[in-house]
């Protein structure tokens, strides 16, 4: 009995949806199409409303921004490059703009910016760090490790944490340009080379020509002539028992000379 019952149920619902079909076919093609506008018609409608409330309510509007990533730039600095302000629809802000602004000060390496809807905007970035001081002239500049030059400095204060590079022989630095020359990446890898195998025993390099660098310590009492950087791995041996023979003999040198293949010179004063 119960199968009977499902069945005729069954039975009835076909039927009803079959005559419901006849019923809409039957009708006049100006009703369907009246229908069917009317259908469109509360969809535009109920979407302009949508649209009109995400970008005309406060409810939309940016009532925190996040700034993560920071450690040299200030937030009000970041702000002013990115244009975004408090109170401002977050839909109506354009982030391909904000990122290429921010990507304009040479401190910043990357940088995401993301909504968190309703209000809520958060500004993600990475700092290209200070790796070395250039001096020109009297004036001492900041770069990073790409050879980017990040800001102009003065002789203390950050300057003075950081190796120095002299004797690059470059008209005038702009901030923000990239320092290209072979010479300056060659002192650069040849300080930061030293640092390995000597730690915080030199502290500046004078490129002297193109290929001939001295790489000195703080009061220029020791003071290391190469020609390139990878020969301060090559003879990393033949340099420390250098300085030890130096120190064990307590002998005043000019510098000591590692341009040549297999052998290195020690320069004494006269």
């Amino acid at each position: 009995m119960k199968i009977t019952d499902e069945n005729e149920e069954g039975m009835r619902e076909e039927e009803e949806a079959r005559k419901a079909e006849e019923e809409q076919k039957d009708q006049p093609l100006s009703t369907r199409v009246i229908k069917i506008l009317t259908f469109y018609l509360v969809i535009g409608f109920l979407a302009w409303n949508l649209f009109n409330f995400i970008f005309s309510s406060n409810f939309c509007s940016i009532k925190e921004i996040i700034i993560q990533g920071n450690n040299y730039l200030s937030e009000e600095e970041i702000l002013f490059r990115s244009g975004i302000n408090l109170g401002e629809n977050i839909f109506k802000l354009d982030l391909k703009k904000s990122i290429n602004s921010l990507k304009q000060e040479p401190r910043i390496k990357e940088v995401e910016i993301k909504r968190v809807i309703p209000n809520k905007i958060i500004i993600c970035l990475t700092e290209r760090e200070a790796a070395v001081s250039v001096r020109l002239g009297e004036e001492y500049f900041l770069c990073a490790k790409e050879g980017i030059v990040l800001s102009k400095t003065s002789e203390s204060g950050e300057a003075l944490t950081l190796p120095l590079i002299s004797g690059l022989e470059i008209d005038k630095i702009d901030i923000g340009e990239i320092i290209d020359k072979p010479e300056f990446r060659t002192a650069l890898e040849s300080i930061n080379l030293t640092e390995v195998i000597l730690p915080k025993k030199f502290c500046r390099v004078e490129i002297l020509s193109p290929d001939d660098f001295m790489i000195c310590d703080k009061d220029e009492t020791l003071k290391l002539r190469v020609n390139t950087a990878e020969v301060i791995i090559s003879k990393e041996n033949l340099i420390r028992e250098a300085l030890e023979k130096i120190e064990r003999e307590k002998l005043l040198i000019e510098y000591i000379d590692i341009r040549f293949k297999d052998s290195l010179l020690i320069k004494l004063k006269k």
